[in-house]
């Protein structure tokens, strides 16, 4: 299973990389880790919007053709 993400709302953790994510960050951990953890983080929520139509550019509404064209 892929791990999640949390925020951290107190201390410290270390990404694989080593580096220092601190209150407020966002680090991702598997759920055994995450569970022990509980108390100090917060799962980050995805929220997907609705998906894009094909071919449309953002903020522009596809082109009409007209058949004689």
């Amino acid at each position: 299973m892929p791990n999640k993400a949390y925020t951290v709302l107190s201390g410290s953790f270390r990404r694989p990389d080593n580096s220092l994510v601190d209150q407020g960050g966002v680090v991702e951990l598997p759920d055994d880790v995450a569970e022990r953890f509980r108390h100090q983080l917060e799962v980050v929520v995805v929220e997907y919007g609705p998906a894009p139509s094909v071919g449309a550019e953002p903020g522009r509404k596809a082109a009409k053709v007209s058949p004689d064209a």
